[in-house]
């Protein structure tokens, strides 16, 4: 009987230790791509205000110094949280990335550029089909985009459902929750704090 006592206690223990895994480890294996980019992942929804304020005052320098340079891989999990219509947005971000990879990042910016100052539902097929008619890319793949991201159980709305998943099985209950190099950042705000990282590997 006691040896049963036992065996109950240590799977409770395994089972809480399990449940309450540190956020700020999730990453610390995954640091670098195979090709030696380091690797940026950044939690976040196309209808956060503090999303966005990365989105204007960390991004340009990001991209200007690292992403386009071929330093950085940059990953945005879409938590598609903040209400019904978030996945809209995070389903239509899956079909650029998928269908255009190159204008990813020129969509994600027109998304935020496009958030009210208001919690409010807006992300909508006629909004994000706007965005869409905006990248340089032609008609027929502005269409395919269009089509994917509306069209039930597509390749984007199963990626959208893994970004979900990928949030909650990784315990990350804010947004922005912002890795660089498997380390997360205190401050993700601040340009200098990723510099800070990417620099010293």
């Amino acid at each position: 009987m006691k040896k049963a006592w036992l065996s109950i206690m240590l799977v409770l223990t395994l089972i809480i230790a399990t449940g309450c895994t540190n956020a700020e480890d999730i990453h610390k294996d995954d640091k670098t791509t195979s090709d030696g980019k380091i690797k940026i992942i950044e939690y976040g929804d196309f209808k956060c205000p503090y999303c966005k304020k990365v989105e204007s005052n960390v991004m340009p320098k990001l991209k200007k110094h690292y992403i386009d340079q071929d330093k950085v891989d940059y990953q945005f999990v879409n938590m598609a949280f903040l209400g019904d219509d978030s996945i809209i947005g995070s389903r239509a971000g899956h079909a650029v990335k998928r269908l255009a990879p190159d204008q990813y990042l020129k969509f994600q910016e027109l998304m935020f550029k496009q958030q009210p100052n208001s919690e409010k539902e807006w992300i909508t097929h006629q909004v994000v089909d706007q965005q869409i008619d905006k990248l340089k890319i032609n008609e027929q793949l502005k269409n395919q985009i269009k089509d994917d991201y509306k069209k039930e159980n597509s390749k984007s709305w199963e990626a959208a459902k893994k970004d979900q998943k990928q949030y909650k099985a990784n315990h990350i209950e804010t947004a922005p929750t912002v890795f660089v190099h498997g380390e997360k950042l205190e401050d993700p705000y601040d340009f200098d704090n990723y510099k800070k990282i990417l620099e010293k590997n």
